[in-house]
C-alpha cells in the first residue's frame, strides 16, 4: 500500500521558546530515523510518501509540544485528534504512541534547558494515546 504525499497546511519548520529557535525539521528527521529503525515495515506499507508523512506529522507534534510548554497549545488534545485521524486511516495508533516517546527522547537530547519539560509533555501525550489504544 502506498499513500499520497502530505497536502494542506505545511508544518512549521521552526519553533521559538525563551528567545531560542528550535529546528523542527532536524528534530523530526531524527524522530523519523528512529521510528523507521523500529518499524522497518513502514517502507513497504506506505512507500516513499510514508517518510514525508512522518516528517510532516512530527514537525506538527514537536511544534505543538513547544507551544504547549509556552502555554499556547494543548499537545494532548492535538495528539488525541491525530490519533482519531490516523485510526480512521487504518494506521496502527499504538505506533503513534511510540512515535511520541521517540520524539520525547529526541527533544530531551537536542534542546537545552527546556528540552526536559517539552519531552515530559510528549511523554504525557504518548500515555494519552496509549490509553486510547487500550480503551
Amino acid at each position: 500500500m502506498s499513500v499520497r504525499p502530505p497536502s494542506g497546511a505545511r508544518p512549521p519548520a521552526l519553533a521559538e521558546i525563551d528567545g531560542r529557535r528550535v529546528d523542527l525539521v532536524a528534530l523530526a528527521r531524527d524522530v523519523c530515523r528512529r521510528y523507521y529503525q523500529e518499524y522497518p515495515d513502514e517502507h513497504e506499507r506506505y512507500g516513499p510518501s510514508g517518510v514525508d508523512w512522518c516528517l510532516h506529522d512530527n514537525q506538527w507534534l514537536l511544534s505543538w509540544a513547544v507551544d504547549d510548554v509556552r502555554g499556547v497549545a494543548d499537545l494532548e488534545e492535538q495528539a488525541r485528534w491525530l490519533a482519531r485521524v490516523l485510526h480512521g486511516r487504518h494506521f496502527p495508533v499504538d505506533r503513534l504512541a511510540r512515535n511520541l516517546q521517540l520524539a520525547a527522547d529526541v527533544m530531551q537530547d537536542a534542546v537545552d534547558e527546556r528540552g526536559a519539560e517539552i519531552a515530559a509533555r510528549l511523554r504525557e501525550a504518548a500515555a494519552t494515546v496509549h490509553a486510547l489504544v487500550l480503551g
